[in-house]
């Protein structure tokens, strides 16, 4: 086994607490850039909570339908309002980078769009700065995502579970953030 290589679990519950800590773990990682407004904090933890959710539906089978539920909803609100602000910002960027050249009149009048987007951002940055200091987040937070795991005895090997898994196993470890 090479040094650098992380340990592979044993259990598919292993896997699915390795996989939700990873994942809660960088959306945290990326609270504080979001709370400062920063894009691409705003994208990397809204592509997080977008990947914790294929997650909680890919490990459905270890965790209990009413943790599933609640653990949804909170990440459906997270999602919103991260939603919110990144929609901006992409619409800001497209229209700032958009190689047609424009008359004068339609250069105003994107400049003024472009001003009404950032008054729009600016909204929509303090509901996400909000929703983060709100109690529902700072639960999650708090949350220990080994915990989602309920699923007692083993349920399969980890060599016996399926090649779709070990994909998204080595997928995830790509993109999880290293604080």
């Amino acid at each position: 086994m090479d040094i650098h290589e992380p340990r592979r679990p044993e259990s598919v519950q292993q896997l699915g607490r390795q996989v939700f800590t990873d994942l809660h773990q960088t959306i945290i990682y990326h609270e504080s850039g979001s709370l400062a407004g920063d894009v691409e904090s705003v994208h990397d933890m809204r592509v997080a909570v977008r990947r914790l959710r294929v997650a909680l539906s890919n490990f459905a089978v270890c965790v209990p339908k009413e943790d599933r539920k609640r653990l949804r909803s909170k990440l459906e609100n997270l999602a919103d309002a991260l939603g919110g602000v990144r929609d901006m910002d992409v619409m800001i960027v497209a229209l700032k980078t958009s190689p047609t050249p424009r008359p004068d009149q339609e250069k105003y009048a994107v400049s003024a769009l472009i001003g009404r987007l950032r008054a729009r951002r600016r909204s929509r940055l303090r509901a996400l700065m909000k929703y983060l200091g709100g109690e529902e987040y700072v639960g999650f937070k708090r949350e220990s995502p080994s915990d989602w795991i309920k699923m007692g005895g083993t349920f399969m090997s980890y060599e016996s579970h399926s090649e779709s898994s070990k994909a998204f196993t080595e997928e995830h470890s790509r993109h999880v953030a290293t604080p």
